[in-house]
């Protein structure tokens, strides 16, 4: 008998494996974490199809093509391509747009066709514009970890921990002023982001995913959303229609 979820969505980042179980393309998309391929052993052994992508691992992704192999489950890698559904890659060579961006461009139509911005605050902050149907290009840039780690390695006499400010207000000891700065970066970022937007459109919108999204949350508002499972949106759009 076939499980409700038989079709697995594997993103392998960074530093963390984000996968979810779904029925359809239609299913609710919702993102769990594991820390290696071994961990999703049972998933992918009572899977039907598994759908794969990574931002760099390419031994990850042979692991979990391996596994489909000896199991006899239908396996697909995705990878960043010019174009898909309908919208267009910016970059001339788009192999090297991170394919966690590129999909995250694709689940991002699937909530709205208004113009998008996609800021996904991981070990790296990004910013992915798209107006019809059209990806514009990006940013990149430090995350919040980083620019804390970046701050304190740097500097003899600065020093931090490993707080998470809860708002932006003004630092009190030289932990908190780091803590309290990268915060600040990051709401310049999505400030600078929604000016850029609105002079494309006064009706927008600016989702949110990744890590430390929720460092964000004082500014959310009907424009700027939530999305945390975007990236896994995006790889359910290449499950077959059955």
């Amino acid at each position: 008998m076939s499980d409700q979820h038989d079709i697995l969505l594997i993103d392998v980042g960074n530093s963390r494996i984000k996968y979810a179980q779904v029925a359809s393309a239609e299913s609710k998309v919702c993102t769990q974490v594991c820390e290696s391929i071994e961990d999703l052993d049972q998933q992918i052994r009572h899977a039907q199809y598994v759908i794969a992508a990574s931002v760099q691992n390419d031994q990850v992704v042979q692991t979990i093509k391996q596994l489909c192999l000896s199991y006899d489950i239908p396996f697909k890698q995705v990878v960043t391509e010019t174009s898909a559904f309908g919208i267009s890659c910016a970059y001339q060579q788009f192999q090297t747009l991170g394919i966690d961006r590129w999909l995250a461009v694709l689940g991002s139509r699937i909530h709205t066709q208004l113009p998008v911005a996609i800021l996904d605050l991981g070990t790296a902050a990004t910013c992915d514009v798209i107006v019809d149907n059209q990806h514009l290009g990006g940013w990149i840039a430090p995350g919040f970890q980083l620019m804390r780690s970046a701050v304190t390695s740097q500097t003899s006499k600065v020093f931090g921990d490993k707080q998470t400010p809860e708002s932006l207000i003004l630092g009190k000891s030289t932990p908190e002023c780091v803590n309290m700065g990268g915060l600040a970066m990051l709401e310049g970022f999505l400030y600078s982001t929604r000016k850029l937007i609105k002079a494309y459109n006064e009706d927008y919108r600016i989702f949110l995913c990744g890590g430390d999204g929720a460092l964000l949350k004082n500014i959310v508002d009907e424009k700027v959303q939530f999305k945390p499972d975007l990236v896994l949106e995006g790889l359910s759009r290449f499950i077959p229609k059955k």
